[in-house]
């Protein structure tokens, strides 16, 4: 996974490998609307794999999209990154169309489609992120259970190339949460 940190939620964790986590050549939600979800507006504060708090800034955009700030801090501080991505809700599930910009100041060269987050918000406010379980994505799409393309290649990328409507149908399933892997991270605001 690309060298991202705490990236994707959010589109947050692409990191450490040659690998991207599963993407989608369509807006997942655009069927029911895509619009920014007042829930995740403002800052929220989190903890990395390695212990580092991080802060993420979620800002509405006039085009409907939300910006995301993400900025590691503490003593050591050195990475940060910006994703902009579009929300919708399907059924009980709650996602980001989540694209990587800039990590330390450098424009991102993501490949084409977006990362499907889904995110929680708790009845204490936590608010969790879990990116598609890339074997989960990859078996269903080699069994024809999700129309898409793996790459050649252990490490090869899946994207889910079906069309909008099943794409939406899909993911307001509650199965459709199943193929997220568990959170890669949870915040809680700080605003």
């Amino acid at each position: 996974m690309t060298r991202i940190k705490y990236v994707l939620a959010l589109a947050a964790t692409l990191a450490l490998a040659a690998c991207y986590p599963p993407l989608t050549s369509h807006l997942v939600g655009t069927t029911a609307g895509l619009k920014p979800d007042p829930v995740l507006t403002g800052t929220w504060k989190g903890t990395n794999s390695d212990g580092k708090p991080f802060y993420m800034h979620f800002l509405q955009q006039s085009d409907g999209t939300v910006s995301t700030v993400i900025v590691e801090s503490g003593p050591k501080a050195e990475d940060w990154n910006v994703v902009t991505g579009t929300t919708a809700t399907l059924g009980a599930n709650h996602y980001m169309n989540a694209r990587l910009l800039w990590t330390n100041g450098k424009p991102e060269n993501a490949p084409a489609g977006t990362v499907p987050v889904l995110y929680k918000l708790d009845a204490k406010g936590a608010l969790s992120f879990s990116l598609m379980d890339e074997n989960a994505v990859k078996a269903a799409i080699a069994a024809g259970k999700i129309k898409g393309t793996v790459e050649k290649g252990q490490l090869g990328d899946a994207t889910i190339t079906a069309d909008v409507k099943w794409l939406d149908a899909y993911f307001s399933t509650p199965g459709a949460a199943k193929m997220f892997a568990a959170p890669m991270f949870t915040v809680h605001k700080v605003d």
